[in-house]
């Protein structure tokens, strides 16, 4: 896809949005920043998207600079979890 393509800015600028919102939530009081449900399909959908983009285009860094360690890190436990998979599951893929 181009940078003309309507798909890739609309992407573009949703994902914009988003960062926007995020940013917002987590600069507020310590309440949650979000319902459970709006969590699961935001991280389903970038799962989706980055699993069908590194297929085409190639492996990617999926993080910016500015997620800490420890950020990334809880994103990795959550999504072992949520499949049941393990470290030694992750080694094996890891190895590919």
């Amino acid at each position: 896809m181009s940078s003309s393509d309507p798909a890739t800015g609309t992407l573009a600028e949703a994902a914009a949005a988003l960062e926007r919102q995020v940013d917002d939530a987590l600069a507020g009081t310590g309440e949650p920043v979000a319902d459970e449900e709006s969590v699961r399909r935001v991280v389903t959908a970038a799962a989706r998207l980055y699993a069908a983009y590194g297929q085409t285009a190639g492996p990617v860094d999926p993080l910016r600079h500015d997620v800490s360690p420890t950020e990334a890190v809880e994103l990795a436990c959550g999504l072992l979890r949520a499949r049941d998979l393990n470290p030694f599951d992750l080694a094996l893929w890891f190895s590919r």
